[in-house]
């Protein structure tokens, strides 16, 4: 008795209701299934039903740029990372190359569909089964706030942190520091691997995002450096690709822990010998 081969899924994400229906029909010719979806809300919710096996986005969408949709899709749907193909026009925004470039993640050109649509998403399947990319969450492991202060004594810069995580043999050391009168963060950073010879990880992308979306790109310099400059949001954290297929995740503190000694110190009572002539 002969079974019926279950033909893969795979999702289509897009606002152009012609570049979906021609990868729908593409797909159907291919011998996968497909399921479309016009914005990121409708996909996140046919994810959960359907549970395909790609996905393929066009991100270009009325309501967001489309560096934030294709980010966003890959903080939210971690069961899918290392399986998008990103649909790109001939004059792509150079923030959304940048995402695409960081996440590793494989692209066709809209009038392409036809030519090079297939191989890429076969490639993409057919890897799926011998690799898979990994994200991994960075324990915090020292903090300054959190190193008590010489008695009498007021540090010379309160309101730098120095935060420092670690996974396996991979070093985040973080500095934040708020920007004088103003809301905005300075972050400076190093990536290292303390299992090599020259630890610093040069021309490693890392992603900024918050849960409003994507912050920011930044590759680090020879030495494993980078820097970003942003307002403070909820839940701001770092993506790290420390190298292909493999991600550290590194959660910020909030913006209140940030600014806390900024805080502190407008707070503390003058002494008379402060006030006196």
């Amino acid at each position: 008795m002969e079974t019926a081969q279950i033909r893969p899924k795979v999702l289509m994400l897009g606002a152009n209701e012609l570049v979906r229906d021609n990868v729908r029909v593409l797909l159907g010719s291919m011998g996968y299934q497909c399921v479309v979806a016009s914005t990121l809300k409708e996909a996140l919710a046919l994810l959960k039903q359907e549970k395909p096996d790609a996905a393929i986005l066009d991100p270009q969408q009325a309501d967001s740029p489309p560096a934030r949709i294709v980010a966003a899709f890959h903080r939210m749907v971690p069961r899918l990372r290392g399986l998008v193909i990103v649909l790109l026009g001939e004059e792509s925004d150079p923030e959304l190359l940048q995402v695409v470039d960081a996440y590793f993640l494989p692209r066709v050109p809209r009038d392409a569909l036809l030519q090079e649509l297939w191989p890429s998403l076969d490639s993409l399947l057919r890897r799926m089964t011998t690799t898979q990319q990994i994200t991994r969450s960075a324990p915090l492991v020292f903090d300054s706030f959190l190193q008590p202060s010489l008695a009498g004594t007021r540090s010379s810069h309160p309101t730098v942190r120095r935060l420092l995580y670690e996974s396996d043999s991979l070093v985040a050391d973080l500095s934040l520091e708020e920007q004088r009168d103003s809301q905005r963060i300075t972050l400076v950073g190093q990536v290292l691997d303390a299992a090599k010879p020259e630890p610093q990880l040069s021309n490693v992308p890392v992603v900024l995002q918050s849960l409003a979306g994507l912050m920011g790109i930044a590759k680090t310099s020879e030495w494993g450096e980078f820097r970003f400059e942003f307002n403070f949001e909820p839940g701001v954290s770092l993506e790290i690709g420390a190298r292909e297929n493999y991600w550290v995740s590194v959660g910020l503190p909030d913006s209140k822990s940030v600014m806390r000694w900024t805080t502190e110190e407008s707070q503390i009572p003058e002494t008379p010998g402060d006030s006196e002539a």
